[in-house]
């Protein structure tokens, strides 16, 4: 990643936008005024850069199709999306583009320059890339934020949450987390005076180097995480103070209308308490993978607490790629919560690789009859799939409420009739499963 701190000095006549490492100006540096162990020095750490970057841009690569491909479960998603979906699949998005970003820095400034000894006269792509590198970071976290603000509100305002996260709302609300940051970081970059995208091929980069740029940055990253610890210390501690009532409440008998009631509100706390719970996972990758990034990129500058030649090139390099690696395993972690935690996108998986198992299918078949057979049997476990869902989906319904009385007897004959459609749904749904095995 190309957002830490250099490990030496930069050479002030052609720096390098790449802000995770400086050894490619440092390099022409050292060899102008050194001695032959310090060009040892510098050939060692080109073949590192050979073996490094190409491994770590394979990790981007998995993590940005891992990404994607839960992106893409949007389309086997039932509407209408919740709003918590819909900024969770966003927040997969900014993965994907964090990825994606980072996989392209690493060829750009460090593999072609350093590893390869290939150089670009001009260097505004390169500074570019580092707008959109800062800026994903903050649209990362501003993700965090939204959601946190989005349980506060149910959690805070459970009746007015739908009338006020309409779906216009969330999207507006999205798309202004996503230009933000980055229009910000592109302005900041442009109306640097005689540097930035105002110096000639983008080569003065001075302001980056010091602390007050980085300052600001860190202040971006850090102000919305502790907002976040505060409204999710006030959320729990609501949900705790509801939990005691709730526990009062159901010691005293109060009839079955009132036990019904309390317990349909049971239910949604529960659920919300869950998404919570799902938000605290992923903003703990982020912790472990940004913390250590964005602590060395404010430690290390030009007049920082750490110079960048304090520490010898092979421990410094050594520490960033360290850092790499947990900011790329971030992205690879928070995919498999999504899976893990989130219903909808667990229930949208399955369906999702039997639909393209079909289409492949329907590509590769030569109109055989042992292929139509199949070609039937994976769409009935595709219908099943659904069916069965909708099913669960109904009993749950029914379960939250308690029949009365006076319907009793009818609603009891329909609660069998629903399990039994779907005891005869999950047997169905193994069977086809033995089916899809052997496809």
């Amino acid at each position: 990643m190309h957002l830490w701190p250099t490990t030496d000095q930069p050479d002030a006549e052609k720096q390098s936008h790449s802000i995770w490492d400086h050894h490619d100006n440092e390099s022409s540096s050292y060899l102008n005024h050194s001695n032959d162990n310090v060009s040892s020095n510098d050939d060692t750490i080109k073949t590192m850069y050979k073996y490094t970057v190409p491994a770590l841009l394979t990790f981007c690569i998995i993590s940005l199709a891992i990404n994607v491909r839960i992106l893409i479960t949007i389309y086997w998603i039932r509407r209408p999306l919740s709003p918590t979906l819909h900024i969770s699949l966003s927040l997969a998005g900014a993965d994907a583009y964090t990825s994606l970003i980072l996989a392209i820095g690493l060829v750009v400034n460090s593999l072609l320059p350093v590893g390869l000894g290939i150089r670009f006269q001009n260097e505004c792509f390169a500074l570019f890339l580092e707008t959109q590198r800062l800026g994903g970071v903050i649209v990362t976290v501003a993700h965090l934020l939204a959601l946190a603000c989005n349980h506060y509100l149910g959690i805070l305002r459970p009746l007015h949450y739908l009338s006020i996260m309409t779906h216009r709302n969330t999207t507006t609300c999205i798309v202004l987390l996503w230009i933000l940051p980055i229009s910000y970081f592109v302005v900041y970059f442009s109306t640097v005076d005689g540097q930035g995208f105002q110096s000639q091929n983008c080569t003065a980069i001075d302001f980056m180097l010091h602390l007050k740029f980085r300052a600001v940055f860190s202040a971006l990253f850090f102000a919305p995480l502790v907002l976040m610890f505060v409204i999710y210390m006030h959320i729990f501690s609501i949900v705790r103070r509801h939990q005691v009532n709730r526990l009062r409440l159901s010691q005293m008998n109060h009839g079955s209308r009132h036990r019904g009631s309390s317990g349909s509100t049971s239910q949604q706390l529960t659920r919300s308490v869950k998404a919570i719970h799902t938000t605290l996972f992923i903003l703990g990758s982020y912790i472990v993978g940004w913390m250590p990034a964005v602590l060395s990129y404010l430690l290390f500058c030009e007049d920082c607490l750490f110079h960048f030649n304090t520490f010898n090139k092979f421990v410094m390099f050594f520490i960033y790629t360290i850092v790499n690696l947990l900011v790329i395993f971030k992205t690879l972690i928070n995919p498999i919560i999504y899976a893990a935690r989130m219903h909808e996108i667990k229930m949208a998986i399955p369906r999702m690789r039997a639909t393209l198992c079909r289409c492949c299918y329907l590509f590769l078949a030569d109109g055989s009859e042992s292929n139509e057979r199949s070609l039937n049997r994976l769409s009935q476990y595709y219908a099943s799939s659904n069916n069965l869902m909708r099913c669960n989906t109904t009993i749950y319904r029914m379960q939250s409420s308690q029949p009365t009385a006076s319907n009793g007897n009818g609603n009891t004959q329909v609660h069998e009739l629903l399990q039994r459609k779907s005891t005869h749904g999950r047997h169905h749904r193994r069977r086809t499963d033995d089916y899809s095995t052997d496809l």
